[in-house]
């Protein structure tokens, strides 16, 4: 909320009213000014750090990322180890294993859902790991769909329904996921949405390389 505050003069009416001032700043004037400015302005700044618990805000809690997500307010700041990825991996493997969903899948969707950001927000509103819209967050159970627990469990129940209504083909059920099933049952098949496409074609090659990375870590161990 901004408060409103009468307009401060321009510089130049400033400048005007100081020069017409009747009483002259000395030099012991000055100091004494200085001093005083210098004791607020530290006891504002003290003010500050009490209020944010020891650290002073400098910026909003609020912002965009680079990728078009915007966060969610409160965690602009996030620490090294909570931008690892692998934290998740419990809560995938525990969902994947529920609703019989490869993980691998599962991380990949993700992977170019959120780049594994839970606290992601599109511009269209979808929500948290697996980017779930309200609508489909609330249809599959989650209340909070920043918590990344439930989105996870949410979006895995999905797409595992996707899958059991294209009969396992991964393709089709990404393009569920991705465009809506109206538009998959529209065209019959894989929507000619070059945003869709390009999405199949991604989560597809995230899961090739991933198989790619596990096959040669196997064979170094091996070695």
């Amino acid at each position: 909320m901004k408060l409103h505050r009468s307009p401060t003069p321009r510089n130049g009416d400033r400048r005007v009213s100081e020069r017409r001032s009747p009483e002259r700043a000395g030099p012991g004037r000055r100091r004494g000014e200085r001093r005083k400015t210098t004791a607020r302005a530290g006891l504002l700044m003290a003010v500050l750090s009490l209020l944010s618990g020891g650290r002073i805000l400098l910026r909003p809690t609020v912002e965009t990322s680079t990728d078009g997500f915007r966060l969610a307010p409160d965690v602009t700041e996030m620490k090294t180890d909570e931008t690892d990825p692998s934290r998740f991996d419990a809560i995938i493997e525990e969902a994947s294993a529920l609703y019989g969903v490869n993980s691998a899948l599962v991380k990949a969707v993700i992977q170019a859902e959120s780049r594994f950001n839970p606290l992601a927000v599109s511009p269209v509103g979808a929500r948290g790991l697996m980017q779930l819209m309200p609508v489909i967050a609330r249809e599959y159970g989650a209340l909070d769909p920043l918590d990344a627990k439930q989105n996870v469990f949410a979006g895995v129940k999905y797409l595992s329904n996707l899958l059991d209504r294209y009969n396992g083909n991964v393709s089709m059920a990404l393009a569920g996921y991705n465009a809506g099933p109206t538009a998959v049952k529209r065209f019959r098949g894989i929507p000619p949405y070059r945003e869709t496409r390009g999405y199949v074609r991604k989560i597809q090659n995230l899961i090739a390389e991933g198989v790619k990375s596990a096959s040669a870590a196997t064979a170094t161990v091996a070695d």
